[in-house]
């Protein structure tokens, strides 16, 4: 019955957004939880008790495990939609939901032509000699490039039988005679390039390489020397289903969820550890959380479902997954979406949007004031922001515009968006929380990701550094839907 009190404490817990004063004082915390030298002050009473409890329970959410997770669903390859590499992720992580204990579906969704590499490697060296010399370490292919295998003298210029290296977009005519081609013309803020998509029919190995690594071998051939290459390109191509993995822990009521949710593929058809290997990493994490905490007493079963997915496909799969929940649309009660929610270039902050479409005030207020209630504490982030509609992410998809469709709340938690920062201008009612001093009035200021989409977007780069920020979304999303069930509840002994 102490879990029922307790529950009961974090119903009382006020949802008007507070920012908190703090102290110095530290809350021990569980692995992975950084001492920021900040906390808030304690309060007093029952909401005193009732933010210790929800901070206990945040405390069982492991950075150290989502960034293992970050690293394990990377290795499987670019997990794009019906590829191999999509399909071996699904396997794992329905095999890590089920472990936690949770029942799992695995949805197959409209088969489409898929594209993935297998393996590479671009090697070049001075001189006319075989190539023996370095391997050029950022070249990745770009989608669509055939396999090949061979060697040939490096060119600038279009010429027949040699690896030709150009900055514009490559054309098969454009590039026509070229053994392979290399394109170091678009690079991402972080210098990383960036994989590019194939238009066209091509029978020859395209690779996107950074222009710092190339930059060398233009000044040798600028100077009239000569650079060897040789290359070998093992794709793979298709026309496959992409797997979706549902898991659902059962709540007391089955006639409502909760949804966690994150897109499952790179995307780019890069690396994807922050887009979205991180998205999928803090979904797994709040199952394996809230499901341990169910089986070891310290609360309650949920009052709903909570259901988490990883989408094979972004906004494809999630469309698919909506047009079933459009049958009985009063079961889902709110979205939890995270994307780009495991890096930041610039600032440490943690934000959710949108907060300007009307179905989500009530949700943005409540999630909100998870963000005041625990700011700065150990686990959590020490500046929050609630931004405007921004769009390309799956949150958007369970608000659709259709005249008579049903908008749902939905939120996306993420620590950057996009590729660089965006200053916006703050909903009325909704400013920024312990935000930067210098902000602009009026405005704040979103973080980018300098390896957005590139061949850099790498856990060593991005997850791996900054693990605090999976960590800041799991919590604050995890809390807020627990919080959400306890203010509706309607059973006394809830």
């Amino acid at each position: 019955m102490a879990v029922m009190r307790w529950w009961s404490g974090v119903a009382s817990v006020g949802c008007a957004a507070v920012v908190m004063t703090v102290a110095s004082a530290v809350v021990p915390g569980a692995d992975g939880m950084v001492d920021r030298g900040q906390q808030p002050a304690p309060r007093a009473g029952g909401q005193s008790q009732a933010l210790g409890a929800e901070r206990a329970l945040a405390a069982r959410v492991s950075e150290r495990r989502m960034v293992e997770t970050v690293r394990r669903l990377v290795a499987f390859g670019p997990r794009q939609y019906g590829t191999p590499s999509n399909h071996a992720a699904a396997a794992w992580l329905a095999a890590e939901f089920r472990a936690a204990g949770l029942d799992v579906s695995v949805r197959e969704d409209p088969p489409r032509p898929w594209y993935e590499p297998a393996s590479w490697e671009i090697r070049a060296a001075a001189g006319g000699s075989g190539p023996t010399g370095a391997a050029l370490k950022t070249a990745w292919p770009s989608s669509g490039a055939p396999s090949g295998k061979g060697e040939g003298a490096l060119a600038v210029e279009t010429t027949p039988g040699a690896v030709c290296l150009t900055s514009a977009n490559p054309t098969p005519e454009s590039t026509a005679g070229c053994a392979a081609v290399l394109v170091d013309g678009r690079a991402s803020a972080s210098g990383w390039p960036v994989v590019n998509r194939l238009r066209g029919v091509w029978t020859v190995p395209v690779f996107a390489v950074s222009p710092k690594e190339t930059a060398p071998l233009r000044e040798r051939l600028a100077a009239g020397g000569k650079v060897q290459v040789a290359f070998a390109l093992d794709a793979t191509s298709g026309n496959s289903a992409a797997r979706t993995v549902v898991a659902t822990l059962a709540g007391r009521d089955r006639s409502k969820y909760i949804l966690f949710c994150a897109h499952g593929d790179s995307d780019s058809g890069g690396p994807g550890a922050n887009d979205n290997a991180s998205g999928v990493a803090i979904v797994l994490e709040i199952a394996r959380t809230v499901a341990a905490a169910v089986r070891s007493g310290e609360i309650p079963q949920p009052a709903w479902d909570l259901r988490f997915a990883s989408w094979g496909g972004e906004i494809s799969s999630t469309r698919e997954y909506l047009a079933d929940v459009a049958e009985d649309p009063s079961r889902l009660q709110a979205v939890f979406n995270y994307d780009q929610s495991g890096f930041g270039s610039s600032k440490d902050a943690l934000y959710v949007e949108p907060d300007d479409v009307p179905a989500n005030k009530d949700l943005v207020t409540l999630v909100r004031s998870i963000m005041s209630d625990h700011i700065g504490a150990n686990g959590f982030p020490g500046r929050a922001a609630s931004v405007k509609t921004q769009g390309g992410t799956d949150s958007y998809v369970f608000q659709p515009r259709a005249q008579g469709a049903t908008v749902y709340p939905s939120v996306t938690l993420y620590t950057s968006a996009w590729d660089r920062e965006r200053a916006l201008p703050i909903t009325e009612g909704f400013p920024p929380i312990n935000w930067y001093g210098d902000e602009k009035p009026g405005m704040v200021t979103v973080d980018g990701d300098a390896f957005y989409h590139s061949v850099g977007d790498t856990p060593a780069n991005t997850t791996d550094a900054e693990p605090s920020n999976m960590g800041w979304c799991a919590r604050v999303g995890l809390l807020s839907a627990l919080r959400m069930m306890a203010a509706a509840r309607h059973a006394p002994e809830w």
